[in-house]
């Protein structure tokens, strides 16, 4: 069961990174707005899967990281972050 959530955020992560790169790059208060309502989203499932296994939340909670890294460098390397 536990490959079903890591899965699920993989799709989640990459989704999310794709959603805010694309509203970042248009309207950059649009695209904080949806930043932190994702960052929001993120925290509530750490809370839910730390209920259910520890290693688990850290197990999403590296994939989101390295989601949100890729998405960063990914945005600076385009010039869209000063």
């Amino acid at each position: 069961m536990y490959i079903l959530f890591v899965g699920a955020a993989l799709i989640m992560g990459a989704l999310s990174a794709i959603i805010f790169m694309t509203i970042y790059r248009k309207n950059k208060r649009a695209g904080l707005l949806v930043g932190s309502l994702f960052l929001l989203w993120f925290a509530y499932q750490m809370f839910s899967l730390s209920n259910i296994s520890g290693s688990l939340a850290a197990t999403v909670f590296v994939i989101y990281l390295l989601y949100g890294i890729a998405a960063y460098r990914k945005l600076k390397a385009e010039g869209a972050l000063s």
